[in-house]
């Protein structure tokens, strides 16, 4: 079975790496995140913190997800193009596999 970035990652070959793509979901879609090959990410220097709120130091990586009481996130690295295209975000999660109806924002941020 093929991964949802599979595509994402086969369509681009050059990464910009001072920014990042950053997905927010909607927490009531976890088994459908789970279905597409995601999984958890757990910072074991965050184990035994009691707050659940996501924190810049430890966003996950491509291919994982954290989440909080309310909801989801995702990673993942950009093309040096993404700025070129006006509705890039809209093509990335299409490529990544992520329906819109789960999406609370998107957005491309500085790492």
């Amino acid at each position: 079975m093929s991964n949802s970035w599979d595509k994402y990652f086969s369509h681009y070959a050059d990464w910009d790496e001072a920014h990042c793509f950053n997905v927010r979901l909607e927490l009531k879609f976890e088994e459908e995140i789970k279905k597409l090959g995601y999984v958890e990410y757990v910072n074991s220097d965050d184990m035994f913190l009691l707050d659940t709120n996501i924190s810049n130091k430890s966003l996950p990586a491509s291919k994982t997800y954290t989440k909080n009481r309310n909801e989801l996130f995702l990673s993942f690295e950009v093309p040096y193009d993404w700025s070129i295209d006006t509705d890039w975000e809209d093509k990335a999660l299409v490529l990544l596999g992520l329906c819109d109806e789960w999406v609370i924002d998107s957005s491309v941020e500085d790492k």
